[in-house]
């Protein structure tokens, strides 16, 4: 089993850089999932990438990709697994079997993922494993990065996690946890990341219902006056 140490931490110069791992990473390299088997991952994703909800920006220090999509996978002898993008594919138009890998535990006390594929999985990894931990009726977690649907999240009515937080953090997982367990959470179906600029999750039953989520939050974002665009989600 391969061991990927610990990344970028709490260090303020990469708390808010999408890809780098802030998890103890035990990873062990196999073979990809057939083709099929993420179709519809893939149909998705390409979706999501179109719309710029998934893609790359320019930053001080070089192109950064942002992005990830996952879902549940359910075997005899897997049960809690879930297959999600690699590590540093937000970039990519088009992603091939090559680009997914399957985390098959998490440990949220130790900070902890454990992986195997072709690929390390997403930094984005231990907040996911939240998702399907504490609701079972989720099998589809897509994580994006919205401008218009961060900036305005207190117009829209949608829970934040606190801004104070950043992302790829035990710290954000138990926030987001925190708000799973609220009592309207189960029609929410989206939350933003406060702490994280621009990010956005949506999580479902189907991948249509989480795919659709984040497109008609993003037209309602888009609809508001720009000057209520400008607001920023609280913490």
């Amino acid at each position: 089993m391969g061991v990927l140490e610990k990344g970028g931490g709490n260090d303020p110069a990469t708390c808010e850089r999408e890809g780098v791992t802030k998890f103890a990473l035990y990873y062990t390299r196999s073979a990809p999932f057939m083709a099929a088997r993420l179709a519809t991952l893939q149909a998705w994703r390409r979706i999501l990438f179109d719309l710029g909800l998934i893609g790359q920006e320019l930053t001080a220090t070089g192109a950064v990709g942002f992005g990830n999509v996952s879902e549940r996978f359910d075997a005899q002898d897997r049960s809690g697994c879930f297959v999600i993008t690699a590590t540093q594919t937000g970039h990519k138009p088009i992603l091939t079997p090559k680009d997914y890998s399957l985390v098959t535990g998490r440990d949220l006390a130790a900070n902890r993922i454990d992986a195997e594929g072709p690929a390390p999985p997403s930094s984005e990894s231990l907040t996911h494993a939240i998702f399907y931990a504490s609701r079972a009726d989720v099998r589809y977690v897509f994580h994006g990065h919205s401008p218009e649907i961060w900036s305005c999240a207190d117009v829209l009515g949608l829970p934040s996690t606190d801004r104070r937080v950043p992302y790829g953090t035990p710290e954000m997982a138990r926030e987001v946890q925190a708000l799973l367990a609220l009592p309207d959470s189960r029609a929410a179906g989206l939350l933003v990341m406060g702490g994280h600029e621009n990010g956005v999750i949506s999580y479902a039953a189907t991948a249509d219902t989480a795919g659709d989520i984040l497109i008609q939050t993003l037209t309602r974002a888009r609809g508001l006056a720009p000057k209520t665009r400008d607001q920023r989600p609280s913490g």
